[in-house]
């Protein structure tokens, strides 16, 4: 239960984020800069899995990141408008950069995490650790 509640207050905040910025487009008329990719994260035999919507975004314009139990992913989307644009008659893509961060709800291993970036999602492949085995001896075994 206690890990519905903390995925719900995410859901909330990130809702109550969104409304925000559309209020400050609405009444302030500004516009910001940053969007915000759709993610997926889920869970595997072996891990977790990530994949982000970048359309229109580079491999070479992506950062992976992993700090701890978090795994922060940056980008930017640069515009590509056909040359002799004189005006936007119905303007919806946004460009510019983004970020997101997502708490890793298992023990990964940092060394095997791996990113993709195929048809404009990235995936983030984040296996578990691997079962270390830890032998057990006698004492006589510790004195040789």
């Amino acid at each position: 239960m206690h890990r519905f509640i903390k995925i719900r207050l995410i859901r909330d905040y990130e809702s109550l984020e969104d409304r925000v910025r559309t209020w400050r487009e609405v009444f302030l008329g500004f516009r910001e800069a940053m969007f915000r990719p759709a993610a997926d994260l889920f869970e595997t035999t072996q891990g977790l899995v990530l994949r982000l919507e970048v359309p229109g975004v580079a491999p070479e314009d992506l950062s992976v990141a992993l700090a701890g139990q978090e795994l922060i992913i940056r980008g930017r989307r640069f515009a590509s408008h056909p040359p002799g644009t004189k005006r936007f008659l119905h303007q919806e893509l946004v460009y510019g950069p983004f970020e997101r961060s997502f708490l890793l709800p298992l023990p990964i291993d940092p060394e095997q995490v791996q990113a993709f970036c195929l048809n404009g999602i990235l995936e983030v492949v984040l296996p578990r650790p691997a079962v270390r085995r830890i032998p057990v001896t006698t004492e006589n075994d510790q004195d040789d």
